[in-house]
């Protein structure tokens, strides 16, 4: 018996921007809610869009889709290569888990980027697997639950009832570098799944279920799931709240520490949608910004000129943030994303003044004409090229010692009128962008091949004021991760986070 639903999933609305790049999307401007046709583990995906006449007709248009268990989402997988009718976009799923709770979204790749419609959540119902095609390995829909720091589900159904030998098992490795390793499973007809261990946490792993029959190798869809990250935040499920960020840092929800905020432009679009400017993650521990997350491009610098609007937070709860723009313990107010960055429209700029964008910094050596964070700063900027350049700058509290020798140490100061604010011992940016830097393509839609990242990371020490830039402070994405247990760029598959060349940024 088939059904029809159209459940919208709340809370789980997807937005997009950038300039050049994506948009804020709430779903409801381009897309009507998915509708899911559902006969057994076969579910037939439409959704009606708003798009002019012949507007999909050469875009990449599919829907993408998660399982849900337990109230967790797992990884998404994307079923790209849809049919478009018209304005609409239509798409069958087979091999899917049997009564089993999915969530989908329609979308589509338009030359700014990726827009994505609202949820809906559908239920398969029992198995109704098609008898087998005796001529050669059929497969379902891979997908992947269940994922931890270290460990996966796999799961796929598999048709072929051939009586000559042959292998079946699920291959998988990281989607930036390696090698596939296999997970043998057993022959015949049936959904095969496979509990996979000692993965390395934070880290995008692509799989497949395959069958060697005949001298041949046949395999099924690819699909990717993403470990949470490894480190002291831990917690992190690998989800971004909008997936169509590519700066955004997951919430890490079981740390009551960390506060979040996400701030949109009041009066700069677009494409005729309102672009985000940042998104912060604040410590009422320390009474400073952990990280602050955004996109750096040519649209946001304009000249509305600096507003000095120093003011808390109206996003996050006032009283852990500063109480007033006073400075003290040596230090002066440390923009994470800097005043100059965010001049496209005065209201624009009042926001990158709220004092969850403020760290103390220190004022004679560091941040100050030719200091430490002034220099990395002012180099970063020459790196941000016409595509949009993602950034994630951010703080560290424990005892560090940087690539130049330069250390600090964990302290309580007088800051913003309270006296109870912990001084940074280390800050880093975190940055990704195409290598051509001129692609005019989404980093969602590249390769790792035309992706570059790493983090730049420099002690909070007097001692590297006019110090250069140099790869002594380069340091892996991975390794980044690791050092302070938050994931990045999540919502970048392909982000080759494991590795860098110091020449693709010029050192």
């Amino acid at each position: 018996m088939k059904k029809i639903i159209t459940l919208l999933f709340l809370g789980l609305t997807v937005a997009f921007v950038s300039c050049g790049d994506e948009k804020t999307e709430t779903g409801t401007d381009w897309f009507l809610t998915p509708v899911a046709e559902v006969n057994g583990t076969t579910v037939g995906l439409s959704c009606q869009t708003r798009f002019g006449e012949g507007v999909l007709e050469n875009t990449s248009v599919g829907f993408s889709y998660a399982t849900i268990v337990d109230n967790k989402i797992g990884a998404f997988a994307d079923v790209a290569g849809s049919a478009v009718d018209g304005a609409g976009i239509a798409a069958t799923l087979t091999g899917l888990q049997p009564e089993t709770n999915y969530l989908v979204f329609a979308y589509a790749g338009l030359s700014t980027g990726r827009v994505q419609s609202q949820g809906a959540v559908f239920k398969t119902g029992q198995d109704d697997m098609p008898d087998p095609d005796p001529d050669r390995p059929a497969f379902g829909t891979p997908a992947a639950s269940g994922v931890t720091k270290t460990e996966a589900m796999l799961s796929c159904t598999f048709s072929f009832d051939d009586t000559a030998d042959y292998d079946v098992y699920f291959r998988y490795k990281p989607v930036s570098s390696g090698s596939y390793d296999r997970v043998t499973v057993s022959t015949g007809t049936g959904t095969k799944t496979a509990a996979l261990s000692g993965l390395t946490p934070g880290t995008t792993y692509e799989f497949a279920l395959c069958a060697d029959w005949g001298g041949q190798t046949y395999t099924s869809s690819a699909a990717t799931f993403t470990t949470s990250s490894d480190g002291g935040g831990g917690g992190n499920t690998g989800l971004a709240k909008y997936s169509g960020w590519p700066e955004l840092v997951p919430e890490n929800k079981s740390n009551s520490d960390y506060h979040y905020a996400y701030h949109i432009c009041p009066d700069f679009s677009v494409g005729g949608h309102k672009a985000r400017n940042y998104t912060v993650c604040f410590s009422a521990k320390h009474h400073c910004p952990v990280w602050v997350a955004a996109p750096r491009h040519a649209c946001y610098q304009n000249n509305s000129g600096r507003t000095n609007a120093y003011r808390q937070d109206p996003d996050i709860s006032a009283d852990i943030q500063y109480k007033s723009k006073s400075t003290g313990g040596g230090c002066n107010k440390g923009h994470m994303l800097g005043s100059a960055e965010r001049e496209t429209t005065s209201a624009v700029n009042k926001q990158v003044f709220y004092y969850t964008n403020i760290a103390p910094q220190y004022s004679s050596g560091y941040n100050t004409g030719g200091g430490g964070w002034n220099t990395l700063e002012d180099w970063i900027d020459g790196k941000v090229c016409r595509d949009t350049t993602y950034l994630v700058i951010g703080t560290y509290f424990e005892s560090y010692t940087d690539g130049y020798g330069m250390s600090a140490s964990p302290k309580k100061i007088s800051f913003g009128g309270r006296s109870d604010v912990s001084c940074p011992t280390m800050f880093y940016i975190a940055a990704l962008r195409t290598k051509r830097g001129d692609t005019g393509k989404s980093v969602l839609n590249c390769s790792a091949d035309e992706l570059m990242c790493v983090a730049f990371v420099r002690a909070h020490n007097n001692g590297l004021k006019g110090q250069k830039v140099t790869s002594k402070e380069m340091m892996s994405i991975t390794d980044l991760e690791k050092l302070t247990g938050h994931a990045f760029f999540t919502n970048v598959p392909n982000a080759p986070k494991a590795s860098y060349k110091a020449s693709d940024w010029g050192l």
